[in-house]
């Protein structure tokens, strides 16, 4: 089943994506508490789609356990000083100020 719901996950993250024109997506991750490697994958194809754009995909909100998560595998940086699949920041707020600074 998480193979299933991850699939569909990436269907509507790419198909939303693709029609909202954007350039950059935040996700703010608050809900979510619990990630497999199978919840990985759409945020993978998302991040790859906006980087193709030449945009920026930011996390945010990421619990201790999500967060974990993201260390372990090394798709976040804990002092962001080495780079990173994905960004992270610790609100919505800063995630969007993050993408106005130079």
């Amino acid at each position: 089943m998480g193979d299933t719901v991850a699939d569909s996950l990436r269907d509507e993250f790419l198909t939303a994506y693709e029609q909202s024109g954007a350039t950059h997506v935040i996700i703010d991750m608050e809900a979510v508490h619990y990630l497999s490697s199978a919840g990985i994958r759409p945020l993978l194809a998302l991040n790859k789609k906006a980087r193709e754009r030449e945009g920026r995909m930011i996390l945010c909100n990421l619990t201790k356990e999500v967060e974990g998560v993201f260390l372990a595998t090394r798709l976040i940086s804990a002092g962001r000083t080495t780079p990173a699949t994905f960004e992270n920041q610790p609100d919505v707020v800063s995630a969007v100020a993050s993408l106005y600074q130079k």
